[in-house]
């Protein structure tokens, strides 16, 4: 067979991929949701675990999403997912700008620690209130 040209096994195999899309969808949505509870709560050793799956699932659908964007017309499967991957892509999206705060977060408390200053980090009081910084109170004034 001319290797341009997918043979039997081969669509089948993408055909099977397409059909458990839905499902992958949905377990990816639950994956990100999962992760992003880990991230608020931060515990990285349950955010770390799901970072396997999550990316297998991620792939898969990555092989797939090319599949079905090569066909004509788009299969009907796909389409019904795009709404659920469009979601899944915020949520995604989501989890990295909270880790990115996390972080920030962090590398702003060890500034302080080390005496250095911090000016575009945000930090918070005992009560969990934003800590006014010296000389951010003109800022608030103007």
């Amino acid at each position: 067979m001319n290797e341009l040209t997918p043979s039997h096994s081969e669509v089948l195999d993408q055909e099977a991929a397409l059909l458990a899309a839905p499902e992958s969808a949905l377990r990816l949505a639950e994956i990100l949701s999962l992760e992003f509870e880990a991230l608020k709560t931060r515990d990285l050793v349950a955010f770390e675990a799901f970072q396997v799956e999550k990316t297998l699932l991620l792939e898969g659908l990555a092989v797939t999403a090319q599949w079905a964007a090569s066909q004509n017309p788009l299969p009907v499967v796909w389409q019904q997912i795009q709404d659920s991957l469009q979601q899944c892509k915020q949520d995604h999206l989501r989890n990295i700008q909270l880790l990115q705060r996390q972080l920030q977060a962090v590398k702003g408390a060890l500034q302080a620690l080390q005496g250095e200053s911090a000016p575009t980090v945000d930090l918070y009081n005992r009560m969990g209130q934003l800590a006014r910084r010296q000389g951010a109170w003109g800022y608030q004034l103007a």
